[in-house]
């Protein structure tokens, strides 16, 4: 093998490592997206069950023998979606990956 066909091979190789790379960074990219909306989505069927299942108590107990309202859930799902590393304050970062960073936005909504 001459110096100008491994030049050639190693040039192919490295537009090949290149294009794998670019590849990996848009699965991973992808990936994030779609562990984001898997959350959402789960937080949501979350809530539409509690919803379901309030409704339907609802219809069984009486408006005067009603107990006094448990806290809401939402805090508690709010707490679990920051500690898998997303973003639950208020704005545009709502519901974006936190990269592992603290973000004072989010802790103040939990302490409210």
């Amino acid at each position: 093998m001459n110096r100008t066909e491994i030049f050639e091979r190693l040039t192919w190789l490295e537009k090949n490592v290149e294009s794998i790379n670019q590849n990996m960074s848009e699965l991973k990219t992808l990936a994030v997206e779609l562990v984001e909306e898997n959350v959402a989505l789960q937080i949501e069927n979350e809530n539409l069950q509690a919803l379901i299942e309030k409704n339907e108590s609802a219809k069984d107990t009486d408006v005067e023998q009603r107990k006094p309202k448990k806290p809401l859930r939402s805090k508690d799902n709010l707490a679990m979606l920051y500690k898998e590393g997303f973003h639950i304050c208020n704005g545009e970062l709502f519901g974006k990956h936190r990269k592992g960073e603290d973000c004072l936005f989010c802790l103040k909504v939990l302490d409210d």
